[in-house]
C-alpha cells in the first residue's frame, strides 16, 4: 500500500496469464457479460440447479466482512443457493456503521468479480466508482521537498480504474445485495470447531464451542465457509486437519500468523489533502530509516484516506511495538491518536507530513482503525478446504497477505466469484471445493509472496518488479 512502483528487470517468472480480450479492454464492456447471467435466466428459471448447489443449501458463513458478504451474495446470485446464513461477531449497530474500518482499494480484478456476483450487473460497480476516489497516479514525496509522480495506467490498460472506497460503505453495498435476515449479528465468536449432527446421514455438521458443546441457535449445515479474517479459527482447523481446537482458539489461530513488525493506523476523514497536492493521486513518504511510512489518497468527494505504518523499535536487542496491544474504546483510541501525532511531529519538518498531521487532527478518535501488520504463513500446497469437505476458506482466512498491493478486498471478491462458479457447475459439493482450491491456490501463493517481497524491499528503499498488470488481468475461470 505504501510502496512505489518501478520498472526493474523481473526477478522471478510469473505464472502463465490469460490474455485480456477486446471486451475486457473496452470501457463499455470492461466487465464481460458473464455466463452467470445466462445461467440465471435459463437453468435457474427451470429449477435446474447443480448437484453441488443443491447440497450446499443451508451453508453457514462465519464472518460478515467483505469476504463473507461477497461469498453469500455470490452463492445466491451465481450458484442459486438460496438458504445461506452469515454469522457476524459484531453488534447490529456496529455492522450497520458505514464508517467502520478505513478504506479498501479495488482494481479491475475486484470490480470484475463484484459485477459477476451482483444481482444488478453494472449498477453495483458504478456505485463503488461514484462513492470512491478514482486513482490517477502515485506521488512519492522525496527528501528535500522533491516529488516523483508515477501515473496510474490501469484505466488505459484495462478500461477500468483503481478506486479507494470506504470499507464500511463497500460492506454496506454487499449487505444490500442480501435479504436482511441472512446476516446474524452477535454470533460466531465462540465457535471452536464442528462435529457430525445427531440423527443425520453424515451430510451435516454442527458448530461447537471450546468445550466441545454444540452452540445453541446455530442450525446444522452441510458446509462452513470460514471468512473470519487474518486470525482465522477455520484456517487453524483446515491446516491442522482437525475438527476442534482444544486449546484457546485465539492462541491456535495465531500460530499460523506471521507478524510483519509494524503497526498500521488509518482512517478516512471528510477533508481534502489540500489544493497543493495532485488531485486523484495517492501520496507516500518514508522516514529515511524506513521506520515510518505516511500515506494519503482520495477516498471519495472531499474525503481522504490516511494511513501511517510505524515499525517496531529495538531497545537493548528487544523488539518494542509502537503500542502495547490494540486500543479499544474512545479513551484508548484518543491515547493512540495523541501518540501518533507525537511520533509524526518528531520527524523532520515537511509540508506533506504537516498536511497529514492536519488530517489526523480532523479525524475523530473513535474512527481511527489500528491493526498489526499480520499475514498468514505461506500457503504451501495445503488446499483451501478441509479433508472432510466440511470447511472451505475465503478472504483473509484463506490467504491474508501484506497490504503492499492493496489486494485483500480484491482477492476476497475473486474467491467469492470462483467458489460460487465452482458450486454452480459442480457435480457434487466435494468436487466443487476441490475445483475451487485448485483454481485459487497458485494465484494466492504468488500474490502472497509478491506482496511480502514488495513490502520488505520498499521499506529499505530497494526497487522491486511491479506485477500490477498480472494482478489486474484476472478473469473468472
Amino acid at each position: 500500500l505504501f510502496e512505489k512502483q518501478s520498472d526493474t528487470t523481473p526477478i522471478m517468472r510469473l505464472p502463465p496469464l490469460r490474455l485480456a480480450t477486446a471486451a475486457f479492454i473496452s470501457r463499455k464492456s470492461a466487465v464481460p457479460h458473464s455466463s452467470r447471467s445466462l445461467f440465471s435466466t435459463t437453468a435457474f428459471a427451470l429449477n435446474m440447479k447443480s448437484n453441488a448447489a443443491t447440497q450446499a443449501e443451508g451453508t453457514v458463513i462465519v464472518g460478515g466482512g467483505i469476504a463473507g458478504l461477497a461469498v453469500a451474495t455470490a452463492l445466491r446470485n451465481v450458484a442459486g443457493v438460496s438458504n445461506v446464513k452469515v454469522l457476524e461477531a459484531s453488534t447490529k449497530a456496529e455492522f450497520k456503521n458505514n464508517d467502520a474500518g478505513a478504506a479498501a482499494q479495488l482494481g479491475p480484478n475486484g470490480l470484475r468479480a463484484l459485477k459477476f456476483i451482483s444481482s444488478d450487473d453494472d449498477g453495483v460497480v458504478q456505485k463503488v466508482l461514484d462513492m470512491g476516489g478514482i486513482l490517477e497516479g502515485n506521488v512519492m514525496m522525496m527528501p528535500g521537498g522533491q516529488t516523483m509522480a508515477i501515473p496510474d495506467t490501469t484505466q488505459v490498460d484495462t478500461g477500468m480504474p483503481q478506486v479507494l472506497v470506504r470499507w464500511g460503505r463497500l460492506r454496506s453495498i454487499l449487505a444490500d445485495q442480501l435479504p436482511e435476515d441472512i446476516v446474524i449479528t452477535d454470533a460466531g465468536e465462540d465457535i471452536a470447531g464442528y462435529q457430525l449432527s445427531d440423527g443425520d446421514d453424515n451430510s451435516h455438521v454442527s458448530m461447537i464451542d471450546a468445550s466441545g458443546h454444540p452452540i445453541a441457535d446455530l442450525s446444522s449445515t452441510p458446509l462452513i465457509i470460514g471468512a473470519d479474517g487474518v486470525r482465522s479459527t477455520f484456517r487453524a482447523l483446515v491446516r491442522n486437519d482437525v475438527t476442534h481446537l482444544t486449546t484457546d482458539s485465539n492462541d491456535a489461530s495465531g500460530e499460523d500468523v506471521k507478524y510483519g513488525g509494524r503497526i498500521n493506523i488509518k482512517a478516512v476523514v471528510n477533508k481534502s489533502l489540500g489544493e497543493e497536492y495532485k488531485s486523484g493521486h495517492t501520496h507516500a513518504a518514508f522516514a529515511p530509516d524506513g521506520s515510518v511510512a505516511v500515506f494519503a489518497g482520495p477516498a471519495g468527494h472531499d474525503a481522504t484516506y490516511w494511513a501511517i505504518s510505524v515499525a517496531d523499535s529495538v531497545n537493548e536487542g528487544d523488539s518494542v511495538t509502537f503500542i502495547d496491544g490494540l486500543p479499544t474504546g474512545v479513551e484508548g483510541k484518543m491515547a493512540l491518536k495523541e501518540k501518533l501525532l507525537a511520533k509524526l511531529n518528531s520527524l523532520d519538518s515537511d509540508p506533506y507530513i504537516t498536511a497529514v498531521i492536519d488530517l489526523i487532527n480532523e479525524t475523530s478518535a473513535e474512527k481511527i482503525f489500528c491493526q498489526k501488520s499480520e499475514e498468514a504463513k505461506e500457503l504451501g500446497a495445503h488446499p483451501l478446504h478441509s479433508a472432510d469437505g466440511r470447511v472451505v476458506l475465503a478472504g483473509d482466512a484463506a490467504h491474508a497477505m501484506s497490504a503492499s498491493y492493496g489486494q485483500a478486498a480484491n482477492f476476497a471478491l475473486e474467491d467469492a466469484a470462483t467458489l460460487a462458479a465452482c458450486i454452480r457447475d459442480g457435480d457434487d459439493l466435494d468436487g466443487a471445493l476441490k475445483d475451487y482450491s485448485k483454481k485459487r491456490l497458485d494465484r494466492c501463493i504468488e500474490m502472497q509472496a509478491r506482496s511480502a517481497e514488495r513490502a520488505a524491499k520498499a521499506m529499505k528503499g530497494e526497487q522491486v518488479e511491479d506485477v500490477s498488470k498480472w494482478i489486474f488481468q484476472w478473469e473468472i475461470a
